[in-house]
């Protein structure tokens, strides 16, 4: 059996931890608490939002953890992103959260009938130079309110970063079906917004059949790449309208 392994995970985990030890010496007052569930929701936090890098031997953890540990820049990111994720997770109300740290309201632990979501993911791009967006704020709605999210270290809503080039994911936690193998779509809304530029808003459907069983664990071939959203500035004419 082939062994695949993303050598992300321990230089996040690393630097993140880290993160915390340095941001807890210093005594900021926004760092509400450094518990191990909140290092890891911090610590998936920004494993949701850098792409992964997969290895398959010894000779492949070796060369490709060298190259990462000499890219200052994607360090520089890890450390944004985790400072992002460290504050999210300290202004949140949760508080139970140093036991479950899933989203049980919407993912009961019972098995019962249920619509399990793929993970989304999409794009921002600027309209009239198609370079990716960096600090837009993406808007995930289910029945016009935010849908929820599996857990903490999904935000809803989401921002998008220099270091996944104007990308964003969701992950909506199940919804409770009456009966198993039964289908219903979901109409899901999307709203994208950024300063000094015009919002945009656009819908997109999801068909899927119930099943006993939630997914807890994240599988990256269950998801669903939805529309690229392109934006234009408030100053800028679009051709396409």
């Amino acid at each position: 059996m082939v062994n695949i392994h993303n050598i992300m995970e321990e230089q996040v985990i690393t630097r993140i931890n880290a993160l915390y030890d340095q941001v807890k010496a210093k005594g900021t007052p926004w760092l509400t608490c450094d518990c191990e569930n909140c290092r890891l929701d911090t610590i998936n936090y920004v494993l949701n939002r850098l792409p992964p890098r997969y290895v398959v031997s010894g000779r492949g953890v070796t060369h490709n953890t060298a190259v990462v540990l000499n890219d200052s820049q994607l360090g520089a990111d890890i450390d944004k992103l985790g400072l992002e994720g460290m504050r999210m997770v300290s202004t949140a109300k949760r508080p139970y959260h140093k036991s479950a740290k899933l989203n049980t309201n919407k993912s009961p632990l019972m098995r019962v009938p249920v619509y399990n979501f793929p993970t989304f993911i999409g794009n921002v791009y600027d309209g009239s130079t198609f370079e990716p967006l960096i600090g837009a704020s993406i808007k995930l709605k289910l029945d016009g309110e935010l849908a929820e999210m599996m857990d903490s270290s999904w935000s809803n809503p989401s921002k998008t970063f220099a270091a996944t080039h104007g990308s964003f994911t969701f992950w909506v936690a199940p919804v409770k079906a009456e009966k198993e193998k039964e289908n219903k779509e979901f109409t899901f809304i999307v709203e994208a917004e950024m300063e000094d530029y015009v919002p945009v808003t656009y819908s997109f459907n999801v068909p899927l059949v119930s099943e006993i069983s939630d997914r807890r664990e994240l599988n990256s071939i269950y998801s669903l790449k939805i529309q690229d959203i392109f934006m234009f500035r408030t100053d800028v004419i679009n051709e396409q309208e």
